[in-house]
């Protein structure tokens, strides 16, 4: 019984030892993707774009973005890429609340 005590108490520590890292992992994303985050630091819901599009239907306001290495994103307001326009190319946190309503890809890899 000591040994399965202490074998439980060594998971739980990895499981502790391992979720920073989990939470970090989230800012990174995948070749031609986007990934738009409700928190402001890479958590919260989060929605992943994997093409351009002119008229997003997801209503959650954005307070982080990752973006691939090497790839350039436009971020607008409004469908259709109109309105305020944000350009990002790199990872972005803090950024508020943002509501995105179109973006594309400027430059991919």
């Amino acid at each position: 019984m000591a040994r399965f005590t202490r074998l439980a108490a060594v998971a739980v520590g990895l499981t502790l030892l391992a979720s920073p890292l989990a939470a970090q992992d989230k800012s990174k994303t995948i070749e031609g993707t986007l990934t738009l985050f409700e928190g402001q630091k890479f958590d919260g819901d989060s929605y992943r774009l994997e093409k351009d599009e002119p008229s997003l239907q997801h209503d959650f306001l954005v307070g982080s973005i990752a973006v691939y290495p090497g790839e350039t994103w436009e971020l607008c307001d409004k469908p259709k890429f109109k309105g305020n326009c944000l350009t990002v190319s790199a990872n972005e946190t803090g950024i508020g609340k943002a509501m995105i309503k179109s973006a594309r890809v400027i430059k991919a890899k």
